[in-house]
C-alpha cells in the first residue's frame, strides 16, 4: 500500500501516535505497508494543521523548468490541425519539422509534441502492432533503379468510381506519375508509364503486383504493359502473391495522395481529379519532407544521386508462354485440364484424349484432328464454362 492512498484511520492512529503508551510504529508501519518516514511525516503535519494535514496532496513539482510553455502547445496544437485540415500527415514528426521553419521558440522535441498531443487528446490509444525492426526493407540503390506502380479506386462526384495509377521511384520516394483514369487495363498502365518515362527517364526495373493490368505471369500470359517493357528493356518483377508489402512503398504512398485528396471537395471530372493530382505531386516532391529518406524531399534525393543505367534489352518471352500444347483425358464431368484452366467441354466427351493449344488467351480443343472448342479466356476465372444451359432438354427439343 503506497502511503498517499492509505485510508484516513491508518493516518489518524500515525497523527495521535504520540498519545498512545506502548505503540510499535514499526509493527503499525508492517502492518499497514507504510513506511517509518510516512508515518512520522503525518503525525508532523497533524500538529502543524490539523485534520487537513492529513488530506492526499498531489506529488506535482511546485515548479517544472523544461515544461513548455501554454503558447508552445497551443502552437502544436494550431499545425496539427492546420496539417489536417490540408490533407497532410499530421504526426509529431511533421508537427515538428513544420515548426522548426516558424518562428516558434524554444523548439519542442518530437517526444515533447507526442506528449502535448496525447494530454490534449488528440492521440487515440492503439493496438500494439508489430515491431517496425521485425520488417524486412529494401530499397533500390540509386534512382531509376526500381519503380514500383499499383493502381488504387477513388470516387468523383455523384458516386462515379474511377483509378488513380500511381508509380514512384524506389530509391527517392519521388513521385513519378500520379494518373487519373477510367478504370486500370493494362493498356492505360502502359499509357501512365511512357508519362512518367517522358519527364523522368527509363528505369532499369519495374515492380508491381500481380494484377492483370501489370502482368499474366500467373495466368501463363503475357499482357500488354509487360510486352511493352521488354520491348524497350525493362525488367518486369512481380510480388508474391497475397504479399502486398513487397510494394508497400506504392501502397503508402496511396494512402498519402487519398488523405490530400479527401481534404478537397470531390472532382466531377477525371480532368478535374488530374488537375489535384498534379497539385499534390508538386507539393509531395518539392516540398513535402519524407520520414523515410531522412527528412529529405524526394526531389532533393533524386538529383542527389547518379541515375541508374538501363538494363540491356531482354529477349522475347519463353515460346512455351505464348504457345502452349496439352495432352490431356477429359474428365468425367466434361472438362478438360490444361495448366491453370479448367475447360467445359461436355459429358459426352468424357474419357477422351484431347490437345489444347494455348495462345495468349485464345485457347483450342482438338479431339484428333476434329476441333471441338474455340474460345476466348476469362483470364478472371479458372473454369471456363461450355456456354450451355443446365439442366434436361425440353419436349420441344430446345
Amino acid at each position: 500500500m503506497a502511503g498517499e492512498v492509505a485510508p484516513m484511520d491508518v493516518r489518524l492512529l500515525a497523527a495521535v501516535s504520540g498519545e498512545l503508551e506502548g505503540l510499535n510504529v514499526a509493527a503499525v508501519c508492517r502492518g499497514h505497508g507504510i513506511s517509518r518516514k510516512t508515518f512520522y511525516k503525518w503525525r508532523a503535519r497533524y500538529a502543524v494543521e490539523g485534520v487537513a494535514g492529513l488530506e492526499p496532496r498531489s506529488r506535482r513539482p511546485l515548479r517544472s523548468p523544461t515544461r513548455v510553455s501554454d503558447e508552445v502547445e497551443d502552437a502544436v496544437v494550431e499545425t496539427r490541425k492546420w496539417l489536417l485540415g490540408y490533407g497532410l500527415d499530421a504526426g509529431a514528426a511533421s508537427i515538428f519539422y513544420r515548426l522548426r521553419d516558424s518562428r516558434v521558440r524554444p523548439l519542442p522535441s518530437e517526444a515533447t509534441i507526442w506528449r502535448v498531443l496525447t494530454r490534449r487528446g488528440f492521440i487515440a490509444p492503439e493496438p500494439r502492432k508489430r515491431p517496425k525492426r521485425s520488417w524486412r526493407r529494401f530499397e533500390a540503390a540509386a534512382p531509376n533503379e526500381c519503380w514500383q506502380i499499383d493502381a488504387t479506386h477513388w470516387t468523383l462526384s455523384r458516386r462515379r468510381g474511377v483509378e488513380i495509377i500511381d508509380i514512384i521511384d524506389d530509391h527517392s520516394r519521388l513521385a513519378v506519375a500520379s494518373v487519373a483514369c477510367a478504370s486500370a487495363t493494362t493498356e492505360t498502365a502502359w499509357a501512365a508509364f511512357s508519362q512518367a518515362v517522358s519527364r523522368w527517364g527509363l528505369p532499369s526495373r519495374c515492380l508491381s503486383d500481380n494484377g492483370l493490368a501489370f502482368s499474366g505471369r500467373l495466368r501463363g500470359i503475357e499482357v500488354h504493359f509487360e510486352a511493352q517493357l521488354r520491348a524497350v528493356g525493362i525488367r518486369a518483377v512481380t510480388s508474391r502473391p497475397f504479399h502486398p508489402q513487397t510494394c508497400g512503398k506504392v501502397e503508402r504512398f496511396h494512402q498519402t495522395v487519398k488523405r490530400w485528396l479527401a481534404a478537397r471537395p470531390l472532382a466531377v471530372s477525371l480532368t478535374e481529379l488530374q488537375t489535384q493530382l498534379d497539385a499534390f505531386c508538386e507539393y509531395y516532391n518539392h516540398q513535402r519532407p519524407h520520414r523515410a529518406i531522412g527528412r529529405a524531399t524526394p526531389y532533393s534525393r533524386w538529383v542527389g544521386a547518379p541515375l541508374a543505367t538501363a538494363a540491356e534489352p531482354l529477349p522475347p518471352p519463353n515460346e512455351l508462354l505464348r504457345r502452349r500444347h496439352c495432352h490431356v483425358k477429359i474428365s468425367s464431368h466434361g472438362t478438360a485440364q490444361a495448366g491453370r484452366w479448367v475447360i467445359g467441354l461436355g459429358a459426352e466427351y468424357a474419357g477422351q484424349a484431347v490437345e489444347v493449344i494455348l495462345d495468349g488467351l485464345d485457347a483450342d480443343v482438338f479431339a484428333g484432328d476434329e476441333l471441338i472448342r474455340h474460345l476466348r479466356l476469362d483470364p478472371n476465372r479458372t473454369y471456363q464454362p461450355t456456354g450451355r444451359r443446365h439442366g434436361p432438354k425440353r419436349k420441344d427439343g430446345s
